[in-house]
């Protein structure tokens, strides 16, 4: 396949994507003979608690890492305005549950210690410190609730289903339904997070030309309005215009992000090819990928 180019607006990830890696690696040659020295010292408690960190933070800079995504684009069948349609699937990979069981695991931990806090405090009467019982209690049951989400979401299949009318975009919750007379672009960006595991973060965003009322669910309500509208958005929900009707991380796209963002361009682009993605050529071009404007 010949190189595609960049998309624009996108960053390329610190230290190739392994800047994870690189970071626990780091920290685990400072904490891991600290850890030995407490336990030589007899410090257990302070053993214990350097052995926790590493055993939380392994499996997020292991899940951080780059993974190799091959050509996952695979053929599939679907429904679409009650019509059975082939469809060309890309499919979007969910967190990974290495990181969610982490983030779970930390969550309950701090639980714990939040509840035993607050018990030693009523045992005693003394409340001086509840403020951090409470943040701890907080903290603890967003990481915990956090985590037992994700474990529950990477079961979904997900993925974004290109057919010779529409686009559907599934990232949890109910699938975004747009025709390609719908979209006006296909968007690229990047989100700088600070200073964690993976700092930037890569996106697509399918922009229509009017905002897309995906309250259009069968019942009907608002907060059915607002749930697939965050199913879709993800951590762009507060910043995203009212125009865009889904953003995808490309980190999670299954495939080569550079290769579905130049598909979904060309798609949008030549609506004559459009018919090729019930069939077989499809898999085709993108295999050569031959979808270059």
């Amino acid at each position: 396949m010949t190189p595609l180019p960049w998309p624009p607006h996108w960053r390329r990830p610190p230290l190739g994507g392994w800047l994870g890696v690189v970071v626990f690696g780091l920290l685990a040659l400072f904490l891991a003979p600290a850890g030995v020295i407490a336990l030589a010292a007899g410090n257990r408690v302070g053993a214990a608690v350097i052995g926790a960190i590493l055993l939380v933070l392994a499996p997020i800079a292991v899940g951080s890492r780059p993974r190799g995504r091959g050509f996952a684009v695979e053929e599939a069948s679907i429904e679409v305005g009650g019509v059975r349609q082939t469809v060309v699937r890309i499919p979007v990979r969910p967190t990974s549950p290495l990181v969610s069981l982490a983030l779970a695991i930390l969550g309950l931990a701090l639980l714990g210690l939040g509840v035993a806090a607050l018990v030693i405090a009523a045992v005693r009467g003394d409340w001086s410190a509840v403020v951090g019982f409470v943040v701890l209690l907080v903290v603890g049951s967003v990481l915990a609730l956090g985590g037992i989400v994700g474990l529950i979401a990477s079961r979904r299949r997900l993925g974004l289903d290109l057919t010779p009318s529409h686009l559907v975009v599934g990232l949890g919750g109910d699938p975004v339904e747009l025709t390609w007379d719908q979209i006006d672009r296909i968007g690229s960006t990047s989100i700088r997070y600070g200073f964690g595991l993976a700092p930037v973060q890569n996106w697509l965003t399918v922009v229509t030309h009017e905002p897309v009322n995906l309250a259009a669910a069968p019942s009907g309500r608002r907060i059915a309005a607002s749930g697939r509208r965050t199913a879709a958005l993800g951590r762009l929900t507060a910043t995203a215009p009212a125009n865009t009707a889904a953003a995808i991380p490309a980190a999670r796209l299954g495939a080569d992000p550079v290769l579905v963002d130049h598909t979904l361009r060309y798609y949008l682009e030549h609506a004559d090819a459009r018919p090729e993605l019930g069939t077989g050529a499809a898999l085709r071009r993108l295999a050569a990928g031959e979808v270059v404007r």
